[in-house]
């Protein structure tokens, strides 16, 4: 059985002008990058919402990814 989950880092941490996203695949205790994805901070006064969209992008890419497992 394998699983999926994703980081989201700000970079920089301070004042972030991108949010990084990574989606992994652990399976037999073995962590595997699958994709990593960049989003640009598009609004320097709402970076909140850019976090927002990146965290949805992870969670619909772990659904996709638990899915094609799940069919395998």
């Amino acid at each position: 059985m394998s699983i999926c989950f994703y980081t989201i880092t700000p970079q920089p941490e301070q004042n972030p002008v991108a949010y990084i996203v990574r989606l992994f695949s652990d399976k037999n205790g073995y962590s595997k990058l699958i994709n990593t994805r960049a989003f640009p901070v598009t609004n320097p006064q709402n970076p909140k919402a850019t976090e927002e969209t990146a965290s949805l992008y992870g969670d619909l890419c772990v659904t996709d990814f638990m899915n094609q497992e799940e069919n395998a």
